[in-house]
């Protein structure tokens, strides 16, 4: 279990380094997706690494044992 959340934790730090570099002017970053090879984002996919970093943390909460509250729909 301590390996899978470390695991997750270096997965996530490279995730918003990948984040980092795309909102500073690289053009794209490769991610290591560990056993499942890797995965480019460009600017034009910022959306995918979001929703990428969340699962993540959401994922590192479980394993923490905490929980996480979703995302609040409110429509009008």
């Amino acid at each position: 279990m301590v390996d899978d959340l470390l695991e997750l934790e270096t997965r996530l730090v490279q995730a918003k380094e990948a984040r980092h570099r795309l909102l500073t002017g690289t053009q794209e970053v490769s991610v290591s997706l560990q056993g499942y090879g890797s995965t480019t984002y460009t600017a034009s996919n910022v959306e995918a690494l979001e929703r990428y970093i969340n699962e993540l943390e959401l994922q590192i909460s479980r394993a923490k044992g905490g929980t996480r509250r979703g995302i609040i729909r409110t429509s009008f």
